[in-house]
């Protein structure tokens, strides 16, 4: 089974791994403090996912498109949805709709799964 986020934008494709990438770091981050287990131990599963996402991402990026279907796992789309969920104060107006948007696709298709 396959998510699609469909005519994604290149411009909003380089936020999407830009996002990733600030993510990626903050669970790094995150991970070197976990004393609980079971969270450690997801948090790995996340930033694995997470990592392979920024290539994903990349090789979208360096496509001669604008514009770009993007296919996910719904782990990835879970993830990804954490992503967009992440309150970071940083985000530039931009970013925060962007985020926001892909947010919102995912959402509705995730809570249509069959």
């Amino acid at each position: 089974m396959k998510i699609t986020l469909k005519k994604i934008k290149k411009i909003d494709i380089e936020i999407i791994q830009s996002e990733l990438l600030k993510f990626i770091r903050y669970k790094v981050d995150n991970i070197a403090h976990c004393k609980d287990y079971e969270r450690y131990c997801n948090d790995i599963v996340v930033i694995d996912t997470l990592q392979s996402m920024f290539y994903l991402f990349r090789k979208k990026i360096e496509s001669n498109r604008s514009i770009s279907n993007i296919s996910l796992s719904p782990t990835q789309s879970v993830i990804l949805l954490y992503c967009c969920q992440w309150k970071r104060i940083e985000r530039n107006r931009e970013q925060r709709i962007t985020m926001q948007l892909i947010s919102d696709s995912i959402h509705q298709k995730l809570t249509n799964i069959n």
